[in-house]
């Protein structure tokens, strides 16, 4: 069972913002959930989904004070508070999936949130304007990879009429950037804690901390079990685990998740699973019912064998020392970088994981990958790698051509074939 037919399964016809506001909602959703538990391909999913919904369910019943974040924001700081965390663009990702989206869209629209701005941005200043949101506590935004979110949360902060707090990241890593860094994390810290009414114990944050290692460590060890060919789990359902990257990283039950994953990758036999071709995804998959992950997956028999999202990219993190180490995790990120770092990271990553080919889906209004995707393909093709450039929106289906997007992936098939073919089998690199 997929997670988001199960949720559009029980959210059917519904308003969704005014029935997620009820209490009545959870005790239904929570009991379907655990009927359902057996028909998910992975237990993991299901406890991913039961995670989901109990941070849901605070947040919409006000449970624990709601602190708002971006993506890329060292989640660990909102969980060392023992607050509610809610990441607006995972959430305008599920919106999207539930064909929600639609009527977020359109407020936007109407608030006069131009077209060629992050629909994930959109989506959630829509739905913010309808009143379908939590409200928050605070919002806090990191500056670093996304342009959008420190300005959509500018103007989040004013609609709710709360605090709003900025992590300023600088680009270069340095001991004297690390620093301030830092130093902005522990205000930031104790800032939450005062408006939040929360005693900062650094012994919580300590173990969110510690957490955060056993998401990594669990990681690391799911990337590992991914290398197998045929590959153990399909890449679109490992994109819908994002969800734990972006909001779950410090807490435990995300970490059992990929605990529970872990286990399950390492006894996984699929012998059905042919692998046609085996692709590098790059940045995020659309999330509305378009027809791309099924075609790749299910008709042409490709395998999205690995995705750049899921790369464990920062060090292990100092629970006696978390906000140095915090620093050193947000400026290791390789995106936040020269575009050679970038370049570097996937061109590892496509060996690490013997891929055929390499798929950027450039998610329209997204400037932070998209801005180099002409350098970073032709480097790759210089290295001997097939890329496919594919314009479309994670979102928003009016910003791309559903035809244009298949016929383009079907030629990018072809000329995998013709590589394959002219190499007795076995693509050239």
């Amino acid at each position: 069972m997929d997670l988001y037919e199960f949720m559009r399964g029980i959210l059917r016809e519904q308003r969704w913002g005014k029935v997620l506001s009820s209490p009545l909602t959870y005790q239904l959703v929570e009991k379907a959930l655990w009927l359902a538990r057996k028909g998910f391909r992975w237990r993991a999913t299901y406890l991913m989904a039961r995670f989901a919904l109990a941070q849901t369910k605070k947040a919409y019943t006000g449970e624990a004070p709601v602190v708002w974040t971006s993506a890329f924001f060292p989640v660990e700081i909102v969980w060392g508070l023992g607050l509610c965390l809610f990441s607006p663009e995972v959430a305008a990702a599920f919106i999207t999936s539930l064909g929600f989206a639609d009527q977020a869209l359109s407020q936007a629209d109407q608030k006069g949130y131009s077209r060629d701005l992050c629909s994930f941005h959109r989506c959630i200043a829509g739905a913010a304007a309808d009143g379908y949101l939590p409200p928050p506590a605070a919002l806090v935004a990191s500056t670093h990879l996304c342009d959008g979110a420190p300005l959509l949360f500018q103007n989040l902060a004013e609609h709710y009429k709360v605090p709003y707090l900025v992590l300023d990241v600088p680009y270069e890593s340095t001991p004297e950037a690390e620093k301030y860094v830092a130093h902005q994390l522990a205000q930031i810290w104790n800032t939450l804690a005062e408006i939040t009414d929360r005693r900062p114990d650094i012994g919580s944050l300590a173990r969110a901390v510690d957490y955060s290692n056993q998401f990594r460590n669990h990681l690391e060890a799911v990337n590992t079990l991914r290398c197998r060919i045929p590959a153990p789990i399909q890449g679109s359902e490992m994109l819908n685990y994002l969800y734990l990257f972006f909001a779950g990283q410090g807490h435990k039950e995300a970490a059992a998740v990929f605990a529970c994953l872990e286990r399950e990758l390492e006894s996984a036999v699929d012998s059905e699973n042919r692998e046609r071709f085996r692709l590098l995804w790059l940045h995020l998959k659309p999330y509305h019912k378009g027809e791309l992950m099924h075609f790749l997956e299910k008709e042409a028999g490709c395998s999205i064998a690995f995705e750049e999202m899921s790369h464990v990219y920062w060090p292990p993190l100092d629970p006696v020392n978390p906000f140095p180490s915090l620093a050193r995790k947000i400026l290791s990120h390789f995106a936040y970088k020269p575009l050679e770092w970038r370049i570097a990271v996937v061109d590892a990553l496509a060996r690490k994981y013997q891929v055929d080919g390499i798929v950027h889906f450039s998610h329209w209004g997204c400037r932070q990958s998209c801005g180099g995707s002409l350098i970073l393909r032709d480097a790759l093709q210089e290295k001997g790698w097939p890329v496919l450039l594919l314009d479309g929106d994670c979102l928003d289906q009016r910003n791309e051509a559903p035809g244009a997007v298949l016929t383009r992936a079907q030629a990018f098939l072809e000329v995998l074939e013709g590589r394959k073919e002219g190499s007795g089998g076995i693509a050239e690199k």
